[in-house]
């Protein structure tokens, strides 16, 4: 906007501003500039300071009082030169003082360099705005100790972050640090004496601010010298971290705990042990690391769902706490850095004990654990008992390394399992031996799958009146190169431990019928042959189509394969059981449940199976006939038996007597060494020829 009441001046400006490309309006005098500034939002104002009516001075004085025109570039045109003149143009907030006749190009460039430093300052106000807005978000404020005067000058923000500071205090430079917890308040003067120094610094403190609460800041300064190298002055920051240490110690708790049972993890368990064990080594004292394993939780877990799984956690973990000595210390958030209750995982717990004046120490805490865990748990109104198995290793007694030391630890906790579970095992070195040997054995066994080491024999099940060979059992035998024949006790375990069950189970169901087919087209009177699956292999997904394939590749009809189950294989989910018995019985396959009478079958479940036959387990027929206990469970089964319309098998028959108990209470079917050993194909191939088995 051009204000200027000669007519001439208002021509040739407005040309020479065109010219150079700016847009111009004009105004003759003060009324109607400041009508045109109401409405139009101008980049600058060339102003007259002899204007008819309103001066130049007075419409400067206004516009800078206007919203729009506290920033506004104002250049006050006029033909004095007085210095009075030019310090009442200032004063009423001129940018520039330009004074006539007119150079025109130096006016034009008089105005650019008003525009430029106006867009320069308005960058910088947004700028400050940002970092004001910035800062106060951060919670950073800054501050600057003039060293000659002993004057501290602190921003609004900083002071806010100290909190309700007395105004005498303001500019005290040692004034706040009354509010600084110990022992970080003499650190901090320690601190800020060295600055005077010249010596910079940083660090966290402690406040306790006029309301009580308590604020962690962080203060980072840095000296300032003059060119003699004196320090003049200091700089410096403070920031509220508060939040930040609170989301660091909610990290590193995070990064270190379990965040089911708040007991340290696995990561910070090793941490600790490998810390305890170092402290241990060098005073000379013993620790005892304890590994718990919960027995059967899996199973709790797939009965009612794993929400209810992690309630018995929780629990378990709340109890091992109560359970450790109240010298022991247990790893929350203010744990001491010397012993620690850790869940690793699943259901694994470990307790580190430290100090142990004597090894019996550990025992009385395990057997305690043991004691407490095995109580009843209400958890979601069911009532459910959880016991735990437990491995002690001692240090230095047992290993001088954390691998060592967890290695034997865990092979102690598979030992207690062993003896029975709910209770405690030291390690021995006899473990150890034991571990390594089935390492080997495992490792043989992936060897023997792959090599085919696997062969069958062949028991007769015979008919106790008249001898005849109606049926048989197929056995697993192993024929290692070097360890010879390996006994199905030692390595079945191993093979359902690793999985290898399943697949050893489909080449016993595979071989059995190759063998049938190979006798059946030898032209040999061919009985139905048992294999005896593991409940692994029944709940396999691939049960029915490696059965279905076996029989289809070979040939060989189906009433030739009989597929015996265990009782606890058939019942432990009766539901499921019942459909995979309805599929394999409609590839028409007989059923049998073997070891009938050791595990917990419901007669109303039992009933409602589509099974053929009952194998009396050899516990009940071994000491026969002169055991009445044994006595009575055989005559029930039979009875049972008989009732539900279903053929029976006395397994482990070794005597005559055994035999003429059990032929007297109408058993149909024998099989036992009393009638033949397990035996190779082409031996029980003979067997089949003769047909009959008389033992009179």
């Amino acid at each position: 906007m051009l204000v200027d009441d000669d007519v001439m001046v208002r021509l040739l400006a407005a040309e020479a501003l065109i010219a150079s490309g700016f847009e111009v309006m004009e105004a003759a005098d003060g009324e109607s500039a400041l009508e045109l500034f109401e409405r139009h939002e101008f980049s600058l104002v060339l102003l007259d300071v002899s204007l008819g009516g309103i001066d130049g001075f007075e419409v400067c004085r206004r516009l800078r009082a206007h919203p729009h025109g506290r920033t506004l570039p104002i250049i006050m045109l006029t033909g004095m030169d007085d210095t009075g003149s030019i310090d009442s143009a200032y004063a009423m907030g001129a940018t520039d003082f330009v004074t006539k006749p007119l150079n025109w190009t130096l006016l034009v460039y008089r105005i650019r360099y008003a525009l430029r430093a106006a867009r320069t300052m308005s960058e910088l106000q947004s700028s400050e705005r940002r970092l004001a807005v910035a800062q106060r978000v951060a919670r950073l404020g800054g501050w600057i100790w003039h060293v000659d005067e002993d004057r501290c000058e602190r921003s609004p923000i900083c002071l806010q972050l100290w909190g309700d500071v007395p105004a005498a205090l303001h500019t005290e430079p040692f004034g706040l640090l009354a509010r600084v917890l110990s022992p970080d308040r003499q650190h901090l003067r320690e601190a800020m004496e060295r600055a005077r120094q010249g010596e910079p610094y940083q660090m966290s403190f402690r406040v306790q601010r006029a309301d009580g609460i308590i604020v962690s800041l962080h203060e980072h300064a840095v000296p300032e010298r003059d060119e003699f190298g004196r320090v003049v002055r200091i700089e410096g920051v403070t920031q509220d971290v508060t939040e930040r240490e609170q989301a660091e110690r909610r990290i590193r708790f995070l990064a270190y705990h379990d965040s089911l049972t708040g007991l340290a993890n696995r990561q910070m368990f090793r941490e600790m042990l490998d810390h305890t064990l170092a402290r241990s080594q060098r005073i000379g004292s013993r620790c005892a690391l304890l590994y718990l394993d919960l027995d059967r939780l899996k199973r709790i877990n797939d009965s009612f769902g794993h929400t209810l799984g992690d309630q018995i956690l929780r629990e378990v973990a709340t109890r091992i706490v109560g359970s450790i000595r109240t010298a022991d210390i247990v790893a929350r958030e203010d744990q001491s850095a010397e012993e620690v209750v850790a869940r690793l995982g699943g259901d694994e717990f470990t307790v580190l004990l430290t100090d142990l004046a004597r090894v019996d120490d550990a025992a009385r805490v395990a057997a305690r654990i043991c004691e407490e865990l095995s109580a009843p748990l209400q958890v979601a109104h069911i009532e459910l008992a959880v016991t735990a198995s437990i491995g002690i290793a001692v240090f230095p007694d047992n290993g001088e390394d954390p691998e060592t030391l967890l290695r034997h630890a865990d092979m102690a906790m598979y030992a207690a399992k062993q003896r029975g579970r709910n209770t405690y095992e030291f390690f021995t070195e006899t473990m150890q031996l034991q571990a390594v040997e089935r390492l080997s054995l495992e490792q043989d066994l992936v060897r023997a799958v792959e090599q085919s080491q696997f062969v069958l024999h062949y028991q007769p099940q015979v008919d106790a009146a008249t001898g005849r060979i109606v049926s048989a059992e197929a056995l697993l035998r192993w024929e290692h190169p070097l360890r010879g024949m390996v006994s199905p006790v030692q390595f079945i375990p191993v093979a359902e431990e690793t999985g290898l069950i399943v697949p050893l189970g489909e080449w016993v169901v595979m071989e059995a019928c190759r063998q049938m087919a190979v006798w059946l087209a030898e032209g040999l009177p061919v009985v139905p042959v048992a294999v005896n699956l593991s409940a692994h292999n029944f709940r396999s997904d691939s049960l029915l189509t490696s059965i279905a394939y076996a029989l289809e590749s070979t040939g060989l009809p189906s009433r030739y394969l009989h597929v015996e189950l265990t009782e606890s294989a058939v019942m432990q989910e009766p539901e499921q059981a019942m459909a995979t018995l309805g599929a394999l019985k409609s590839l028409g396959l007989m059923l049998s449940i073997d070891d009938f009478g050791t595990g917990y079958s419901s007669l109303s479940t039992l009933k409602q199976f589509p099974i053929d036959l009952l194998k009396i387990d050899r516990s009940f027929v071994r000491d026969l006939p002169d055991d009445a206990s044994g006595a009575s469970i055989v005559e029930a089964i039979l009875a049972l038996a008989h009732a539900l319309g279903l053929g029976v098998v006395a397994e482990g028959v070794e005597t005559l007597a055994q035999r003429d108990f059990l032929r007297s209470r109408r058993c149909g079917l024998m099989q036992g060494y009393l009638y033949s050993r397990p035996q190779p194909a082409d031996v029980f191939a003979g067997l089949l020829r003769e047909g009959v088995l008389r033992r009179e």
